[in-house]
């Protein structure tokens, strides 16, 4: 399976007994996470999340409450995706604020004062629209990471 499919099944959070834990280590791996290998324990850690994540096979599969864990408790899932969602970052003049447009989730924007004011709150903004969509049943766009122009 694909690395945007398996985002996508997680973030519809249906099946979370059954993910298998192969492409569980890959989506993470993908999304830019280092992986070390104790026993049965994979512990994946990033640079800019701090919360370490700590996977163990059952059989095939991921365990359902660890797969809940990256994708709903922690945040986890949130963090992965607003790193790799593009973020086209331009001073308006009009506003006089840095503002921020994430072409890949309609009607997601922020701003700021100073650059990194704007992108810390576009990844609030993220994360946030990331939350209504799934609360609203509707589908989350799996990040690209590049605008692609026809």
């Amino acid at each position: 399976m694909s690395v945007e499919k398996t985002l996508q099944k997680l973030l519809r959070g249906e099946s979370d007994a059954n993910v298998r834990f192969d492409e569980l280590c890959h989506l993470l791996q993908a999304k830019g996470f280092r992986m070390r290998v104790s026993g049965s324990h994979h512990i994946f850690t990033k640079a800019g999340v701090t919360e370490r994540i700590n996977l163990q096979r059952e059989g095939a599969k991921a365990k359902p409450y660890q797969v809940r864990q990256v994708s709903e408790d922690t945040g986890n899932l949130q963090t992965i995706m607003k790193l790799s969602y593009e973020m086209i970052v331009w001073w308006s003049a009009e506003d006089e604020s840095f503002v921020v447009e994430v072409p890949e989730l309609p009607g997601c924007m922020a701003h700021g004062a100073t650059r990194q004011a704007a992108i810390k709150n576009a990844e609030d903004a993220i994360k946030f629209w990331i939350k209504t969509a799934k609360d609203d049943g509707l589908e989350i766009p799996a990040p690209r990471g590049r605008l692609v122009f026809a």
